[in-house]
């Protein structure tokens, strides 16, 4: 069989002949031994060829990494409040007093994370999907930044079928989504009035300071939602990053988004790829050329390249084709369609166009 040259397209591995030249006995053959050495494949008869997909090569289970997974969670949350500590004007570095201000941020933000990676977590557990426990990754610079690039686990055997692939797919965005919604609520109404407001932004900086940069996070419609139920409108979208709960459960709406984008292995193309199979490739391709298309807009518009390596990003890791599953014939019911539906309506809800921009 000859590897199919768009192969790195695909996610995966891919060979394909004309049946008439390979029989499928002999492709069965070939899966059987490839199994002998770990590498589980999938069949897909085609009017003219054979296409055989390699899913993923199983090997046995290495040693639990128990003080990598602590020490990466327990530097985020170092990161975390050190950024928390400087979104409220102190200085992480000057006491521990000054850096216990940041533990309000590093908690809300840390539990969205926590309970989104640990939403895949349990759910491949559940379906016997040999996973990780989260990687979480630190990072802090002395400037505008939520103090973490973010988390993930690594998923180490095949996906069983698209049932599973789908519970583990939206688990992790749905929790998320709940965690970022819970903590903004408590923000929200722990905000004071309009003069309780401009007096805490006050005691961290002047306000209307011309030589400060005015960095300005950008709207979404759950988040606007929740500053007109709460009646916070004078809460400022270039203010609400000194605001623990309200930043987090910002923040956490952003990552929900960004994760159920419907392209490749994000959580939005495992979920499109268990709904439509290959045809969730036409939804990725559709969905990237929007993002393009918005890319270019803010570019010639608004000079603001907030999305210009997201493109590239896709094209060189996420990609769009979707591995199978095992046993790909299994679909889902309605229920779970249901749900597919309703995650691309949160990412909707949740998708903010210019994310972040300097006024």
């Amino acid at each position: 069989m000859k590897l199919d040259r768009f192969s790195r397209l695909y996610g995966s591995a891919v060979f394909k002949q004309k049946r008439s030249k390979i029989s499928e006995e002999k492709i069965r053959r070939i899966q059987e031994e490839l199994f002998t050495r770990h590498i589980v494949s999938h069949l897909q008869i085609g009017r003219r060829k054979y296409y055989l997909k390699v899913i993923r090569a199983t090997r046995p289970r290495p040693r639990k990494k128990y003080l990598t997974h602590l020490t990466l969670f327990l530097l985020t949350v170092l990161t975390t409040t050190m950024t928390g500590a400087m979104l409220r004007g102190r200085n992480p570095f000057g006491s521990l007093q000054d850096l216990s201000y940041g533990l309000p941020y590093s908690f809300a933000l840390m539990s969205i994370l926590l309970v989104h990676e640990m939403g895949h977590y349990f759910t491949s557990k559940k379906y016997g999907v040999d996973a990780t426990l989260p990687y979480f990754i630190p990072f802090f610079i002395p400037a505008f930044h939520p103090g973490t690039m973010g988390a993930f686990i690594r998923i180490r055997s095949a996906i069983p079928n698209k049932l599973a692939l789908f519970d583990i797919g939206v688990a992790g965005p749905f929790a998320g989504f709940i965690m970022s919604l819970i903590f903004m609520a408590i923000g929200f109404h722990r905000l004071p009035d309009q003069a309780g407001i401009y007096n805490y932004i006050q005691q961290i900086h002047p306000l209307n300071d011309s030589h400060a940069v005015d960095l300005v996070l950008g709207n979404t419609i759950i988040f606007e939602g929740f500053r007109q139920f709460f009646h916070a409108q004078a809460l400022p979208m270039n203010e609400l990053y000194h605001f623990p709960f309200i930043f987090a459960g910002w923040f956490g709406l952003l990552v929900t988004a960004l994760n159920l984008m419907p392209i490749g292995q994000l959580d939005g193309g495992h979920i499109s790829y268990a709904m439509f199979e290959d045809r969730a490739r036409i939804v990725a391709i559709i969905t990237f050329l929007l993002l393009v298309s918005l890319s270019i807009y803010l570019i010639v518009f608004y000079h603001s390249y907030v999305w210009v390596m997201w493109p590239l990003l896709i094209l060189i890791f996420i990609r769009f084709r979707h591995p199978p599953t095992i046993h790909n014939e299994q679909g889902l019911g309605p229920g779970r369609r249901l749900l597919g539906w309703l995650a691309y309506l949160i990412f909707i809800l949740c998708f903010s166009p210019m994310p972040i921009y300097i006024q």
